[in-house]
């Protein structure tokens, strides 16, 4: 059992640093998994974990640019 992936909106609220650090290892993360045990449940959760990460990333890159060009 896992718990759920943060939503995008939760993880919009972490510093953007420190969500590209969360990126990073959770890719090593999920590519050692993958070649250990394939597709699971895990892997599963982990890469759904990637892809929240890559949207709150792009959002917060997104707006940082829109407040700066203010």
């Amino acid at each position: 059992m896992f718990l759920t992936s943060p939503t995008v909106e939760e993880l919009k609220e972490i510093d953007l640093p420190d969500l590209v650090d969360m990126l990073a290892k959770q890719v090593t993360e999920y590519s050692q998994l993958m070649k250990r045990e394939g597709a699971s449940p895990k892997s599963i959760a982990i890469r759904d974990l990637i892809l929240n990460l890559q949207t709150a990333i792009d959002a917060k890159k997104k707006s940082n640019s829109s407040a700066t060009s203010i």
